[in-house]
């Protein structure tokens, strides 16, 4: 089950803070990825913000908890390796596949979907 599919949050909200002990948390993660036909149409409406102020509002309105907090969790980029210049690569032509593999891979970690979490403490 995931948030975004979620016809009766209210109910699951209420349910979650009721099985936690005090000071326990529940953590509600998403991306903006769906698919449409299963989403509510909230979801669908909704910007990143937008989600995550729906998220924070399913804790707020189901139950008291004690602190609710949104946070982006996606890693931070990572930063492309410096290519190096034509008299380099003549001199080591080694330098410019290194530098291609390590590029690449540096592309790889900075691709993918921005990961969200809403935070719930009781």
């Amino acid at each position: 089950v995931s948030v975004d599919y979620l016809v009766r949050p209210k109910e699951i909200f209420e349910e979650c803070h009721r099985v936690l002990r005090p000071g326990g948390v529940a953590l509600m993660s998403f991306s903006n990825r769906c698919f449409p036909s299963k989403a509510v149409a909230m979801w669908l409406q909704a910007d990143d913000i937008g989600r995550l102020t729906l998220v924070g509002s399913y804790f707020h309105y189901s139950a008291d908890w004690a602190d609710i907090d949104a946070l982006d969790i996606k890693k931070p980029q990572v930063d492309t390796p410096k290519r190096p210049s034509v008299a380099e690569i003549m001199g080591n032509p080694t330098k410019a596949f290194a530098w291609a593999s390590a590029a690449g891979a540096v592309a790889k970690m900075n691709s993918g979907d921005p990961m969200f979490v809403v935070k719930g403490t009781k």
